[in-house]
């Protein structure tokens, strides 16, 4: 059961070390823009003592772009859990990952569906997933004719990525088997809006949903299953007041 973001003791607030925030739909607003008030909200929780990182499905140099412009010190983890880096100046992980299986896949699907498949631009930067629309067809039709591959509709794109990759695994493996300054899940609070962040729900115990309207129904459901607290606003204003809140009970 999903409780209020309230529900956050004031000792859990001044436990928490890291937070691993979302991008889009989280630090965004409802028109896919920055939230003004959630960059402001970052730098205030790193004012707080509290490091925070990014887990998206953006590319990486989006990423660190994102970072420097708000000078997080923490993890950056892109494309879904594909691609990840300790800090924003530090080298890019060697996670194991291939992009093959993915592009394999895409021109199986073009050639199933010829004219329907659409790549999005940035797919040139990414080094794991692939990401693309559909045109025409109903996206179940195509989903129905995946083999051997994870399929995520984010609410803004589609990404098909080898099986085994997630944002929570990722996130997890910088933790426990790098041993990221020394966290754990439980100094972490991961906060998200969209299915690609059911896995950081499921393997972090606590969890924060930020409510998107672009979801659909079904979608919405399966992440308010999973997730142990939400926002009352959506998007940016969402985050704002999350962290906001986290700062008040630690007095800064």
């Amino acid at each position: 059961m999903t409780s209020n973001y309230k529900q956050i003791s004031p000792e859990l607030a001044r436990h928490i070390r890291l937070v691993m925030a979302d991008v889009d739909g989280t630090l965004t607003d409802e028109d896919g823009s920055e939230s003004p008030s959630a960059c402001e909200a970052v730098r205030q929780l790193e004012q707080c003592g509290i490091t925070v990182g990014f887990v998206s499905g953006r590319h990486l140099s989006n990423l660190e772009a994102l970072a420097q412009q708000l000078d997080i010190s923490g993890p950056i983890i892109a494309e879904n859990g594909g691609v990840a880096k300790l800090k924003p100046d530090s080298e890019i992980l060697n996670l194991g990952y291939s992009r093959e299986p993915a592009l394999k896949e895409l021109n199986r699907i073009k050639q199933l569906f010829p004219g329907a498949i659409r790549e999005r631009e940035d797919n040139a930067e990414r080094l794991v997933d692939v990401v693309f629309f559909i045109n025409g067809i109903a996206h179940k039709v195509v989903q129905e004719q995946l083999r051997d591959i994870q399929y995520y509709d984010s609410g803004y794109v589609l990404h098909l990525m080898e099986r085994g990759i997630s944002k929570g695994r990722t996130l997890l493996r910088l933790l426990n088997e790098i041993g990221y300054q020394g966290l754990s899940s439980t100094d972490t609070v991961v906060i998200g809006d969209s299915p690609t962040d059911i896995s950081l729900f499921e393997l972090f115990p606590y969890s924060v949903l930020i409510p998107n309207p672009r979801l659909t129904n079904e979608q919405r459901q399966a992440v308010q299953r999973v997730a142990r607290y939400t926002s009352d606003l959506h998007c940016g204003d969402g985050f704002t007041e999350v962290a906001n809140y986290i700062a008040t009970l630690r007095d800064c």
